[in-house]
């Protein structure tokens, strides 16, 4: 049951911090929000008024929303859709920048308390079989060098090895405070799946500081949202298979926070959830700005219409287009949680 509520908890935050952006965004307009609603509808009470915005509680738990007067009606004064093309999409584009935000504080907070020491190479796992373990390399190994070659991070240690492939190599590893030196021959021609020696390789974890720690955030978000806008292209490529490119729904998302959970538990450092909430948040934000009705992405490409055009599309017409917008999107969530079911994602 704890699972399930530290996984509501997250998507209600989520979800909640996405409308902030949207209420925010539209009090600076100065356009009416007539509802700030946490979990949905129908409405169990109005916990307070501020000007003309009702704060409620929802009987649904989960998530959040806010219904902005006159979305699709340009006949309501101080309303959405009879505001400027600019206020309209910056309180359109402040729900997935809210979601940005939020990922940076998740990435941040990872990096804070667990970040990779990535001038360090660890090992943490090593293949049945393989020269690694016939010469009694062990996991938590850290290495120290490669033949001549202090070993300053992965790709050090990866380009090392692979210049010794067949060749007799001193493995100096660091176990319990000693320092050990191992001798085996990597493969030329190892199994598939597997590397030259038959290990995985890490980093190990350190505390940063704040200012490293924020950086780290910056750092990963960007790589988030790059990997997010060309995955498409690395799906046509074939540099990514179908399976990782999958989108996932609620029972997905689910297995994820669980999996990250019971990893961090172990290492007692919350380093994957946090992580797994970026990478959550930030693909809340890039969907919602998909050019479909119903998304804010969908209402924002009506905006840039609108500009190009030089005049309005009419108002029924959008709403129209929303609304069928609306449902075909549920049924995309209907078959897409339905696959989570039928053929679960593969975790590590």
């Amino acid at each position: 049951m704890s699972d399930i509520l530290v996984f509501a908890l997250i998507l209600s935050v989520l979800i909640i911090g996405h409308e902030a952006g949207h209420f925010f965004a539209a009090k600076f307009f100065k356009i009416q929000v007539t509802e700030f609603g946490l979990g949905y509808p129908p409405r169990l009470l109005t916990l307070f008024k501020y000007h003309e915005t009702s704060f409620t509680l929802n009987w649904i738990p989960f998530g959040g929303f806010v219904r902005i007067a006159g979305e699709d009606d340009p006949s309501v004064e101080d309303g959405l859709s009879n505001s400027s093309k600019i206020a309209r999409s910056m309180i359109l584009l402040a729900g997935p920048l809210a979601n940005v935000i939020l990922a940076i504080l998740a990435f941040t907070l990872a990096f804070r308390f667990a970040a990779p020491d990535a001038g360090k190479v660890l090992i943490t796992e090593i293949a049945p079989g393989s020269p690694a373990e016939s010469a009694g390399i062990m996991v938590d190994d850290m290495v120290s060098y490669v033949n001549d070659t202090q070993i300053d991070g992965i790709l050090t240690m990866q380009q090392t090895i692979s210049n010794s492939l067949e060749k007799s190599t001193s493995i100096g590893v660091i176990r319990e405070g000693e320092l050990i030196e191992i001798t085996l021959v990597p493969r030329s021609n190892p199994p598939e799946g597997e590397g030259a020696i038959g290990v995985i390789l890490g980093n190990p974890l350190r505390e940063s500081t704040w200012p490293e720690a924020f950086v780290s955030g910056l750092d990963a978000t960007w790589f988030q949202v790059d990997q997010l806008i060309h995955l498409p292209g690395m799906l046509f490529r074939g540099e990514v298979s179908s399976e990782e490119a999958r989108i996932t729904g609620l029972k997905g998302m689910y297995d994820m926070v669980v999996w990250a959970g019971e990893i961090d538990q172990e290492n007692q450092r919350p380093f994957l959830t946090l992580t797994l909430i970026g990478v959550i948040s930030i693909g809340f934000s890039i969907a919602n700005l998909l050019p479909f009705p119903a998304l804010d992405g969908g209402r924002l490409f009506f905006v840039f219409i609108e500009m190009i055009l030089g005049k309005r599309i009419p108002a029924e017409f959008e709403g129209m287009a929303h609304a069928v917008g609306f449902i075909i999107l549920m049924g995309l969530l209907v078959y897409v949680n339905l696959q989570d079911i039928i053929n679960p994602i593969a975790l590590p």
